[in-house]
């Protein structure tokens, strides 16, 4: 197995776990409010409302997968982190350039920035990748 193709799947879908996470907090803020309401609302009628208490098992059902979606997501945010922590500004550059943000122009603009040659970026950038999986999973393939 090549590690490496799971490290390029993982930086490809940075952008989407960063719009996830906030997403995520934003629908658990609501999920929570929704909860406080029906409590509340079952807490002051003397007959439990059933409209109430199965909207609160909905509630509660919706939270817990909420939550776990969360973890899931968080997760794969913190292999990100530390697989980019373990790389120099340059090197990240390459790695969030190529696979998170991968524009028309991408060889050009990293060349144009750093000052550096097309063959050199190429290299570069499999050196890097390679850290970066070596950071995430421990391993280049098994």
């Amino acid at each position: 197995m090549d590690y490496r193709e799971q490290a390029k799947e993982l930086l490809r879908r940075r952008r989407n776990l960063l719009s996830a996470q906030t997403a995520i907090e934003e629908e658990l803020a609501l999920l929570e409010r929704e909860r406080e309401v029906c409590s509340k609302r079952i807490d002051e009628s003397q007959d439990g409302d059933e409209t109430y208490i199965d909207r609160l098992i909905g509630v509660l059902a919706d939270l817990d997968d909420c939550r776990f979606r969360k973890s899931i997501v968080e997760r794969e945010l913190l292999k990100l982190r530390r697989g980019l922590e373990g790389l120099d500004d340059y090197q990240r550059d390459l790695l969030i350039s190529f696979y998170s943000e991968c524009g028309h122009a991408t060889a050009e603009e990293v060349m144009d920035k750093w000052f550096k040659e097309r063959s050199t970026v190429y290299r570069d950038k499999q050196i890097a990748l390679d850290r970066f999986t070596r950071s995430v999973y421990g391993v280049l393939q098994i």
